[in-house]
């Protein structure tokens, strides 16, 4: 049996929506898992030479850790994946893996989990519900802990931009170590504010996006921890465009209009224009 699993990246916060909001976007991996095949893993594409080729990798962990909550042993097979998400840069290279592990294993044992079945165990292994989410279901999508999730399809004039560093990193661990364990009621209080016409400006009314797209919870102390990325966040602003960093960075996401276009950030950045994708995971045979 060939199975072959399309993944799309993911932007989790967008802002104010912290650890709540979640946008997929049209960069997809594809993950093959072929039953009759010779085991082993092999990678291409975006960090390919980094991804671990002995069964460690988190797409077959996923499998193997699927299986095991199902009381069935993990099938084996010959895994292959084509990477066109950046690793460790804040567009849910990870929670990609996982969802693909999850779907894999679900079509291969015929388990016959809904979507929010992928979720749950995708988030319970992966640690992170609004990059789940937006890649299990597409679009945009709002979760609650790793059940109650909303999606919707974004405004179809939306044109989403990523700057993505070459070089800078930030790890999760180190950008979650960073958050102040309390914040002023004043910051909650326009957090809220901000996450409610954040998602009303991606829906229906792009034109709020500038104004909504503020946060006053985790954007800071992130960028502090890469002063270039600050720069680049700044630059952007100015130029008139909404900006956030994409989860807990250090890639960040701007939108562009017609009046409006993301200023070049210089050396060691790419600029990928791309749109949001509709459909989450998915899974074909042969």
């Amino acid at each position: 049996m060939r199975l072959s699993a399309l993944v799309p990246a993911s932007s989790a916060n967008l802002g104010p929506g912290f650890d709540c909001f979640g946008l997929a976007l049209d960069l997809v991996n594809e993950v093959t898992f072929d039953t009759d095949g010779e085991p082993g893993v092999s990678w291409e594409g975006e960090g390919a030479a980094a991804l671990p080729t002995d069964g460690t990798d988190l797409v077959t962990r996923t499998i193997a850790e699927t299986a095991r909550r199902h009381g069935l042993e993990p099938p084996e097979g010959a895994l292959h994946g084509v990477n066109a998400i950046p690793l460790e840069r804040g567009l849910g290279s990870s929670a990609s893996a996982v969802v693909a592990g999850v779907a894999l294993a679900d079509a291969a044992l015929g388990l016959g989990l809904e979507p929010t079945d992928v979720l749950e165990l995708a988030a319970s292994i992966e640690g992170h519900p609004d990059n789940a989410a937006a890649a299990v279901f597409g679009g945009f999508t709002m979760v609650v802990g790793h059940q109650v999730v909303a999606r919707f399809d974004p405004d179809p004039d939306l044109r989403p931009v990523l700057l993505v560093p070459e070089d800078l990193r930030i790890s999760t661990e180190e950008a979650r170590r960073v958050l102040p364990a309390i914040v002023p009621r004043a910051d909650a209080v326009a957090n809220a504010g901000h996450a409610a016409l954040t998602a009303v400006a991606l829906l229906h009314e792009p034109g709020l996006l500038f104004a909504a797209m503020r946060d006053r919870l985790h954007e800071a102390v992130r960028l502090g921890l890469v002063p270039p990325g600050l720069e680049v966040y700044e630059a952007v602003r100015e130029a008139g465009l909404p900006v956030c960093v994409s989860g807990s960075g250090p890639t960040l996401l701007a939108f562009e209009d017609d009046d409006h276009e993301v200023p070049d950030p210089g050396d060691g950045w790419r600029i990928l224009r791309v749109s949001v994708r509709a459909t989450g995971v998915q899974v074909a045979r042969g």
